[in-house]
């Protein structure tokens, strides 16, 4: 992976109060139907979260409840968070979901029995969307972790300003683009600057995010209780598969989500074994499979008379079906292969309309 790919990957703004990521995907369902003003929203939120509260006291721990539908309630924080991850988007006073947010919709299963326990689906989909919008603050923490086994929380808390200025002055000497050297260098100036009270930033920075990876599957889930954090199997064997530059630093950029994400995740995240690489499918096979899929894309995400649907949307649901349900170890840069070649399934020709902004891609479909 070249340095110049590299790009500064953060959600800002984040609140300690979002630490369930079940709550966005309620919170997609809940908008599944249509747009909803933003205190009907809330109110829907709320209402669930008190009715699953005693889902949520069975799972390892019951932080991140939302309890009211006041505008600086958890739920407004789980609004924020949803609309930074590109989930969802407000348009004329209501909110409504993105074509990510309609991806994730399509993939989460129905009829959950414990609500707050993530699906194979959801953490591939958790950890593609995290690791794109938050890699830089995500990897900062997870290094550390992996460096000091058990660290308490207080130590976590107290040692991440530091950690965090290194990488990202780590991460400056080794980019070559200058736009991206400035804008490194500007957010290590503002932490240096602004945080007077480290702790009262940090408290919205540190917690939330551990409890994302520990939604994951990357975080043991005993010690977690006791505050401290340490690597399940499945969190060592996922890092160790990362790109690692000098002084262990660990990066990734938009290639490597678009092919080796999908390539290591499935096997030391989920845990799935027996996948069958893509590379070693015959056309017949590959082709069955994939009209299939493109034929449930179709009638889930086509929601107007134009004969047109996302490439992301097509992408995300296709990659993931593939892997938790056909037990096909595929990626994004595969699919995408794929569909560069005109199809014709049921009387329609398919062609990909590519841009340079990944989320204006489409598949057209035309009569044959």
């Amino acid at each position: 992976m070249s340095f110049a790919n590299l790009a500064y990957r953060a959600l800002e703004s984040t609140n300690t109060q979002t630490r369930r990521l079940a709550y966005i995907t309620i919170l997609i369902s809940t908008l599944s139907k249509g747009s909803l003003p933003e205190k009907v929203l809330l109110s829907r939120i709320a209402r669930w979260s008190h009715e699953n509260q005693e889902n949520l006291s069975r799972y390892w721990t019951q932080t991140g409840y939302v309890n009211s539908n006041r505008r600086n309630s958890a739920g407004a924080r789980y609004l924020e968070l949803a609309r930074n991850l590109g989930l969802i988007t407000p348009i004329s006073g209501e909110y409504r979901l993105t074509r990510v947010g309609l991806a994730l919709n399509a993939l989460k299963k129905e009829h959950q029995d414990t609500h707050f326990v993530l699906t194979n689906a959801e953490r591939l989909f958790y950890m593609y969307l995290l690791l794109e919008k938050d890699a830089d603050v995500l990897l900062t923490i997870l290094d550390r972790i992996r460096s000091q086994p058990d660290i308490r929380l207080s130590s976590l808390q107290k040692t991440y300003q530091q950690d965090f200025i290194e990488r990202l002055n780590l991460k400056g000497r080794l980019v070559q683009d200058e736009r991206l050297k400035k804008e490194l260098l500007d957010r290590r100036m503002r932490i240096e600057l602004n945080w007077k009270k480290k702790a009262r930033y940090v408290e919205h920075i540190v917690p939330p995010r551990l409890n994302w990876l520990l939604d994951l599957g990357l975080l043991d889930t005993k010690v977690f209780q006791h505050h401290q954090y340490h690597l399940t199997d499945c969190g060592v064997n996922f890092i160790r598969e990362l790109p690692r530059y000098e002084n262990n630093f660990y990066d990734i950029d938009d290639e490597w989500l678009s092919s080796n994400f999908w390539s290591i995740t499935p096997s030391n995240l989920l845990k799935i074994q027996n996948l069958r690489p893509w590379k070693n499918l015959y056309e017949e096979e590959r082709s069955k499979i994939c009209k299939n899929l493109l034929r449930e894309a179709i009638s889930v995400f086509q929601y107007s008379s134009v004969p047109k649907i996302s490439l992301t949307q097509v992408l995300f649901y296709m990659t993931i079906k593939m892997i938790t349900k056909n037990y096909i170890l595929v990626s994004f840069s595969d699919l995408k292969k794929w569909l560069l070649v005109p199809r014709i399934i049921d009387g329609w020709s398919y062609h990909v309309h590519l841009s340079p902004q990944e989320n204006v891609s489409y598949i057209v479909l035309i009569p044959a």
